[in-house]
């Protein structure tokens, strides 16, 4: 099966990491089916563990998260509408992630002295949730137009939860943990040589939520470690370079992050082609925060209120390990 199957889930907590470049071909293989077969349709189901909570490259904080690591699972679907020398696809993805362990966000935090309020050391603060960051639940569909060297997505991103929830419940007391975004991907993925790389940035727009621009600009390149590539035994080698900024997106009034660069990463994954379509993928992520993330963890009025500078909402530097094994059809 392609890799492009497994990529989604291996490397599904930085959305922004395109699909593995398609391969160019003058026919499509599916130019004579009808526009309804079952053929057309490939997919994959995935589950996964990693030893933290991310989101949008940030590495949420034992503090806010009420722990460290998360599972998740993911179905996505692919339809190939399919045109001689030029292709058309569908595709839509729905994932689920889960924090292993959870409390009330920053542990019922108390006063510490010299705070600004004036309170009693050691009262608790309140006003603090119930819960920390919610289950997390995302709907993406997308419509994929692919040539040789380039392709370009459209879509749209329902999430539910997880750390964009908590921004548009509690940064911007919308009461309910919805982001609704478009977006548009544009992807360069390069012939000859230079097969294995592919670049591009994921630009999404939020409009309800949160409103306000989100960029993921990327490269990946991919070569193979053992064996010939998706055949049975076989095992690649991805590493991928990524970063994400807003604009617009963060308002002064909440004690949020500034707008500009937000995170930077790199992901190491070895996709293990146990079977030809079973695939185990060990992974790992060195995340840095960037200028608007660690706005956020200098404004935290926890901290301040507390006094404990741990009580900040990511960390400024984190290593992420991550297991997946991923069914494709």
């Amino acid at each position: 099966m392609k890799v492009r199957n497994l990529l989604l889930a291996a490397l599904f907590a930085a959305p922004a990491i395109a699909d593995t470049p398609a391969t160019a071909t003058t026919v499509d293989p599916l130019a004579n089916e009808p526009a309804l077969s079952a053929k057309r349709l490939t997919g994959s189901l995935t589950v996964g563990y990693e030893t933290n909570y991310t989101g949008r490259g940030y590495v949420v904080s034992h503090s806010v998260a009420g722990g460290d690591s998360v599972l998740y699972a993911a179905a996505k679907f692919n339809y190939d509408l399919g045109k001689r020398s030029k292709l058309w696809s569908l595709h839509s993805t729905i994932a689920y992630h889960a924090p292993t362990s959870g409390h009330n966000l920053y542990g019922h935090p108390k006063f510490g002295a010299n705070n600004p309020m004036g309170a009693p050391a050691g009262m608790v603060v309140p006003g603090f949730p119930k819960k920390n960051i919610e289950n997390q639940f995302t709907l993406m569909t997308e419509a994929k137009y692919t040539r040789p060297e380039w392709n370009i997505s459209f879509g749209h991103d329902f999430v539910h939860g997880g750390l964009l929830g908590v921004m548009a419940k509690h940064y911007r007391n919308q009461g309910a943990s919805v982001v609704n975004e478009v977006f548009i991907a544009p992807e360069w993925t390069p012939q000859g040589d230079w097969r294995w790389l592919s670049m591009g940035v994921k630009t999404s727009l939020s409009f309800q939520g949160i409103q306000g621009w989100w960029f993921e600009p990327y490269i990946t390149g991919k070569f193979p470690i053992y064996g010939d590539p998706a055949t049975e035994g076989s095992v690649l080698g991805v590493v991928t370079l990524a970063m994400s900024a807003t604009a617009d997106y963060f308002a002064d009034p909440y004690n949020a992050c500034g707008n500009g660069s937000q995170a930077f990463w790199i992901k190491l994954s070895t996709p293990w082609f146990v079977k030809e379509n079973f695939i185990v993928t060990p992974s790992v992520s060195f995340n840095w925060l960037g200028k608007g993330g660690m706005d956020a963890n200098r404004r935290s009025h926890v901290k301040q209120l507390t006094g404990n500078p741990t009580m900040v909402p990511f960390r400024n530097f984190g290593v992420v390990f991550g297991i997946s094994a991923t069914y494709t059809f």
